[in-house]
């Protein structure tokens, strides 16, 4: 009788285990369902430095809960801060059932402070329910290539010129005549960072622009 009296208790326990584990599975997927959603266009983009972008953020709650969204950026030079020139348009009061609210991101005068990635993390009603999500917008600096003018100047047969950029770089020299109509006269590799060209055919013409550009 005993024995029977402890396979009944086991079974019993077992059971409890169960329902209880079966209970706390529904109640986090159920949690994940209720938790905000965010969407960003773009999710990444390449800029160049000077430029301004915009980036669409979009949080979506299916229940009252989602509060405020914050915004933090990651790369060796903010160190988990957002640089000034970034405007980031917070959302603010409480997302009602199934709503939506738009906010921006928008960079200006960009430069290498501000590349890396961005998180946007939302989070329910003081947390109480442990709700959040969060989504990364990546922003990448094209690399550019400068010219160096005081290495520029006219010299026994042309025009001299130099160049800066990334190392091992394709590098393309255009001229003009009136800054309207561009032709290709260099296609050269940037060794060491540096290119120097001398174009010869400046010494025969009356006016010459130039510009470079990365390939």
């Amino acid at each position: 009788m005993e024995k029977n009296h402890r396979t009944i208790r086991s079974r019993y326990q077992k059971a409890l285990v169960f329902l209880f584990f079966g209970l706390f599975i529904t109640v986090t997927a159920r949690a994940q369902l209720l938790a905000p959603t965010i969407t960003v266009s773009p999710s990444s983009t390449n800029v160049s430095n000077g430029d301004t972008v915009t980036f669409t953020i979009v949080a979506h709650c299916n229940v009252g809960v989602l509060t405020s969204l914050s915004c933090v950026l990651t790369n060796t030079l903010t160190k988990g801060t957002v640089p000034t020139n970034v405007l980031f348009q917070t959302l603010s009061g409480v997302l009602n059932i199934d709503s939506t609210i738009t906010n921006t991101l928008t960079i200006k005068n960009i430069s290498s402070a501000c590349a890396g990635t961005y998180t946007v993390k939302s989070s329910d009603l003081l947390g109480i329910l442990g709700l959040s999500s969060s989504v990364p917008i990546t922003l990448n600096i094209l690399p550019t290539v400068l010219a160096v003018p005081g290495q520029a100047g006219m010299v026994a047969n042309g025009f001299k010129l130099q160049f800066s950029g990334p190392i091992g770089s394709n590098v393309v020299i255009e001229a003009s005549s009136d800054l309207i109509h561009w032709a290709p006269i260099s296609t050269n590799v940037l060794t060491g960072g540096a290119l120097s060209y001398i174009d010869t055919a400046a010494k025969a013409n009356p006016s010459r622009f130039y510009r470079a550009q990365l390939h």
